[in-house]
């Protein structure tokens, strides 16, 4: 009988990785060991030949539920005899080299759990076991142990330590396990200084109670506190969008069951699939013209015509949700443009300016997570809006070939995620959001330090975007100053294209790719600001080779907010129709506008975020942006209303390399003239956008076409572009990222190692 090693890693702790090992031994009658260690699981063990292969085999090809092994070692090793098979204490001496398990909701034995009157465990809303909970939000170093984790200060009661200890039962070695005996101390606050209630069911039962008075809950979640309310109650949703500054932005909804969700949109089963994933997202479904829980529809999603929903991901959640039985408003705890809250601390100074209740409990959050978000089109193509809680920060598999190297990519400044590659393993932070204020900067730091301390990662090479003013290119260089890192800049529709070849494994392809990237802005390597590009791949090179003809950029990031500016811009190039876009100005601003459109203007745009904004003004869909993406959303929407399909097509040529789209413009606006419909119009630019990237392939003689770009959010458009394209072209979109600018960061990796092969290629010639 010889002894065995097996190194197995991936995400492999946090998901009842060592349990699993250990009965497994046992129903074998192995004797060893089982510990974790930084890099990964340990398992030394007594066997003949024929034995340890099964275990091995068994091991690797049939993990646990929730585990995904990556790297797996099996070898024979000096002669130790084993008397028994054991769970050993974790060894931290290895550098960490381990994929890191996010959180997961709250699974269907623990429902049955809390939902079981007979169990210990009713009602009780911290449950959790080895397959659901928080993971990456509450772990402060490696291995994953309790102590290492926010749960280290909670001593469990004689029974859950019978759990912990029994290799059959699915509580064994659960890090995250407490019962009501050893509970989790909750807290319910009136004011900042005032707590009323420290009695869990008297809690849930209190803030149930104030929901249905119309009152705004401030809950911790898993990923920071979130701002709940009676989805139906009129004057609870106007109270919370008047305290959170927020006017027009559409909320999410929790909603307690799929037998609710059904009576308020259209719901796929992929779409329930999603929703039940154990990530746990926001998923935008399409509304029903009547909805049977009475939400009050056009207060939470103004002038759109999907929600975005969710399920109840923890226990606390779920409790409440089953206790009020309608559908709440759930939407992050913060000031609207700031990051979400997610220290008990600041919730308690901050949140009583919005929320009437806030609810605390004694397990910390170590950094901050949003919800994330997808939607599926009605092609059941997946596109997501927002990578976060449940899905960050993993990325795998690793596309990249680069070797023996950290490289930290920070990303784009709007709709922000920095990227860390350290050797094989790649991770991509959770949605950090817009850059420009100083929570945001401070969120994304704290963000960027405990991932990297998690893995004692240093970076060698720090990548960052060419826009000299961005706040995370400034941190790069700040951070490349301290580390002596090598510093490399990428353009940013460049990282826009190299991230959706390397999600679709295209970086090493001899064939030629046609890139096109939508979106709003970024600093292009003409100094211009770029938004509509059309790259060609070939031979690991990257050549912009069309774009949307320009136009002028005024105003700097006035003009995001404002699509009337964008509109007064392009019809500065049709001067025969300027004064249509008048009305949309008061007298002194039309002066100010037009001395300003006189003068010589050296910065001009392509972006196509920029040209549907103006689209979006001049059919009076918005004027002035509440929000970032307001107007294509509702452009979207209101195409999205036209049940006429067949619309033809607005002129948008190739010429020299351009898309000249002059005379679009005045075809649009003599068709409102001639009085047709507006959603009738909106339709026919998104068949005109799609027909338009058909022209680019037949220009360029490329079927192979790869899409990125925060306009390929748009599930009209993309849906277009299936039904036309999909037949003849090769079409590739994100998967695992969102194509907006979460994605920048993994493209700038990408564009990092077409850059190195280059340099290799020029070496040997």
């Amino acid at each position: 009988m010889n002894t065995y090693h097996i190194h197995i890693n991936g995400i492999v702790q946090g998901v009842g990785f060592r349990p699993f090992v250990c009965r497994l031994a046992t129903e074998m009658s192995l004797n060893g060991w089982v510990c974790n260690g930084n890099d990964g699981v340990h398992i030394e063990f007594n066997a003949n030949k024929e034995s340890a292969q099964r275990f091995f085999n068994t091991i690797v090809c049939n993990p646990p539920k929730n585990a995904i092994v990556t790297f797996h070692k099996f070898q024979i090793v000096g002669n130790v005899e084993y008397k028994d098979f054991i769970i050993k204490e974790s060894d931290n001496h290895a550098v960490p080299d381990i994929l890191l398990t996010p959180d997961m909701t709250i699974c269907e034995d623990c429902l049955k759990d809390i939902s079981d009157k007979n169990n210990k465990r009713y009602g009780y809303a911290f449950t959790t076991c080895l397959n659901c909970g928080p993971r990456y939000s509450n772990t402060h170093s490696l291995p994953y142990d309790r102590c290492n984790t926010t749960m280290q200060h909670l001593e469990m009661c004689p029974t859950c330590n019978e759990e912990y200890h029994d290799i059959y039962d699915r509580r064994h070695y659960s890090q995250t396990n407490s019962c009501s005996n050893c509970a989790i101390p909750i807290h319910l606050y009136s004011s900042s200084d005032i707590c009323i209630s420290n009695n869990q069911d008297e809690i849930i039962a209190k803030i149930i109670f104030e929901l249905d008075k119309g009152k705004i809950i401030a809950v911790k979640g898993i990923g920071g506190y979130l701002l709940l309310c009676d989805a139906t109650y009129s004057t609870a949703i106007e109270t919370l969008r008047k305290r959170k500054y927020r006017p027009t932005k559409p909320f999410a909804l929790l909603y307690p069951d799929l037998k609710s969700v059904s009576k308020d949109v259209y719901i796929s089963q992929n779409e329930q699939k999603a929703l039940a994933n154990k990530s746990a997202p926001i998923v935008l479904c399409n509304l029903m013209p009547n909805c049977g829980n009475n939400i009050q529809k056009q207060l939470i999603a103004p002038h759109l015509d999907r929600i975005g929903l969710m399920l109840p991901y923890s226990p606390l959640l779920y409790l409440i949700a089953k206790g009020f039985q309608k559908p709440m408003i759930a939407t992050s705890a913060n000031i609207s443009g700031s990051p979400i809250i997610f220290k008990d601390d600041e919730a308690l100074s901050n949140l009583f300016d919005v929320a009437d209740f806030v609810l605390t409990f004694d397990r910390e959050i170590v950094t901050p997570q949003d919800d994330s978000v997808l939607l599926l089109t009605e092609k059941d193509h997946q596109i997501i809006l927002r990578r976060s809680r449940g899905l960050a920060p993993n990325y795998f598999p690793t596309p990249f070939s680069i070797e023996n190297k950290k490289i930290l990519a920070m990303g784009g400044e709007l709709k922000s995620a920095f990227a860390l590659l350290d050797n094989k393993n790649l991770y991509i932070s959770q949605f950090l959001g817009d850059q420009a204020s100083l929570e945001s900067q401070t969120a994304f730091s704290t963000t960027l330090n405990h991932l990297t301390g998690l893995l004692k990662v240093t970076p060698e090479i720090i990548i960052i975007d060419k826009h000299p003013g961005y706040f995370v290119s400034q941190k790069g260089i700040e951070l490349s100053s301290l580390h002596h890192s090598e510093l490399f800049q990428v353009q940013h529709h460049k990282a826009h294209f190299g991230a959706v070849l390397a999600e679709n494994n295209l970086l090493n392809t001899t064939e030629k790719v046609l890139g096109i990237v939508w979106d709003g802005t970024g600093f292009g390597d003409d100094e211009q600001i770029w938004g509509g590009e059309c790259f060609v791949f070939s031979n690991k090179q990257m050549e912009r080779s069309i774009h949307l003809d320009y136009f002028p950029q005024l105003l700097g990031d006035k003009m995001s907010l404002e699509p009337r500016i964008s509109a007064l811009s392009l019809l500065s190039l049709v001067p025969d129709h300027l004064e249509y876009i008048k009305i949309h100005f008061t007298e002194q601003e039309w002066k100010y506008y037009s001395k300003l459109l006189d003068q010589k203007r050296s910065l001009q745009t392509s972006s196509m975020g920029r040209f549907l904004d103006g689209i979006a003004s001049i059919l009076n869909s918005k004027q002035i942006c509440s929000y970032e993406g307001e107007a294509p959303m509702l452009l979207e929407a209101l195409a999205r209303s036209c049940t006429d399909k067949q619309q033809g097509y607005y002129s948008l040529p190739i010429i020299e390399g351009k898309i000249k789209w002059q005379n679009m413009i005045p075809e649009i606006i003599q068709e409102i003239i001639d009085n047709k419909p507006a959603n009738a119009i909106a339709l026919k630019v998104f068949n005109s956008l799609a027909y338009c990237i058909e022209l680019i392939s037949e220009y360029t003689g490329i079927n192979q076409i790869a899409f990125s770009g925060g306009v390929f959010q748009n599930a009209l458009l993309v849906d277009t572009i299936l039904e036309r394209l999909k037949g003849s072209k090769r079409l590739y979109f994100h998967q695992q990222l969102s194509p907006n600018d979460e994605c920048i960061g993994f493209g700038q990796i990408a564009c990092y190692e077409l850059s190195m092969n280059q340099s290799i290629i020029k070496t040997e010639n």
